[in-house]
């Protein structure tokens, strides 16, 4: 058998290799590690999607007798929010030493996002409307929530040729994308039936006008329920002035009270209007049958059980936005099921809540439209 000498450079090498663990581990320790206390896609998803957003009244402007706009400008930040035309924001003002939150959709924006504009009707006994309109000033501060919403244009699922339908206040979520040149691009064409009492409550007229008036694509129908004028229609928007119109492959639009909802779904049923291709902005529907009983409310949270009165023409989370109890809320008219409680005992009445067939079944319910019929206990999933 051969044998095979080691040299000295052999053994150097090796020696090298023996003690490389400990180089390195040496190299290691010199160098300066710093754990990243933020990373950039949080930070990304901070600015595009906030939690909250610190705004202040920059502008007000009274658009009928019972509507203003308001103009809000971040404090803490450049831009607003993106957001897609059709969503809204919520509105949490404080009032006698109480938090009350109020979804308005987003009716205006620049194209620098340097602000959002809200449209709000006054509205009797409505907490957040009076304020807005009566109390509300110049560069007063507010936190908003949002945006949110599904009312909103999606390329793969609409038609390119879009039918709109608004009542009364329900022409908000529309400004934004009258507003919106991608959206006015990716379409064929557009017609905006707009329904008021009289022309004076018409808000945003001149505003409409102008834009229709730049785009060849876009027309407006508007309808006096209570004035007659020859350059308007009269009545209500209803089937023989939508047969007017071809709705056959249209995307159609609807955002006003709930009754115009309930009128207007009969005609798309008698027109063989299929489902897919109607989309509702939701409007919170107050019951006419309400009887202002009070009756108590119990809500048990993770750590502590909370007892409050609450009124039959109330919902439960206006009780407890006025018992100064912490509430899950956002959209405020059963749609974006933020404020999904289960309901433990008691009778109640839910309105235009958009709960899941299985919540139904397991007596959970959507506080911001749910009513007292008797005495109610409620779970709720916050401290």
């Amino acid at each position: 058998m051969k044998q095979f000498k080691i040299g000295v450079s052999q053994k150097l090498d090796m020696l090298k290799f023996k003690n490389l663990g400990q180089e390195r581990e040496k190299e290691i320790n010199k160098a300066k590690i710093e754990n990243p206390t933020t990373y950039r896609v949080n930070e990304l998803v901070s600015i595009l999607h906030p939690s909250k957003i610190k705004v202040k009244v920059a502008r007000i402007e009274k658009e009928t007798e019972d509507t203003k706009s308001f103009y809000l400008q971040p404090v803490d930040q450049e831009k607003m929010p993106p957001f897609l035309p059709g969503m809204y924001v919520t509105l949490a003002i404080k009032k006698d030493g109480r938090t009350f939150k109020r979804a308005y959709s987003i009716s205006g924006c620049d194209k620098n996002r340097s602000y959002y504009r809200i449209t709000i009707k006054k509205v009797e006994n409505g907490i957040v409307s009076k304020y807005m309109h009566e109390e509300c000033m110049l560069n007063d501060l507010f936190i908003i929530l949002g945006p949110f919403g599904h009312f909103t244009y999606q390329p793969l699922r609409d038609s390119k040729k879009m039918v709109f339908i608004a009542g009364g206040s329900g022409i908000t979520p529309f400004m934004s994308y009258l507003q919106n040149d991608h959206f006015k691009e990716s379409i064929d064409s557009l017609t905006l039936f707009y329904g008021a009492k009289s022309e004076f409550d018409l808000i945003f007229k001149k505003e409409i006008d102008e834009i229709v008036s730049r785009n060849p694509k876009i027309k407006v129908i508007y309808v006096l329920s209570e004035q007659k004028r020859d350059d308007y229609a009269y009545g209500f928007i209803d089937e023989e002035k939508l047969l007017k119109e071809n709705l056959e492959e249209k995307s159609i639009f609807v955002s006003g009270p709930p009754a115009m909802y309930f009128s207007l779904n009969e005609v798309f049923k008698k027109l063989d209007v299929p489902n897919k291709f109607i989309r509702h902005d939701i409007f919170r529907e107050i019951p006419i049958d309400l009887q202002n009983e009070t009756f108590k409310l119990t809500i048990k949270m993770l750590d502590k059980t909370i007892t409050i009165p609450c009124h039959g023409n109330e919902t439960l989370i206006e009780s407890m936005e006025k018992g100064r109890v912490k509430t899950l809320v956002h959209c405020t008219v059963g749609e974006c099921g933020f404020c999904r409680s289960k309901l433990l005992s008691g009778e109640v009445k839910t309105e235009n809540a958009s709960v899941r067939i299985k919540d139904q079944e397991n007596k959970y319910i959507h506080p911001c439209v749910t009513y007292p019929l008797s005495d109610v206990t409620i779970e709720i999933p916050i401290k």
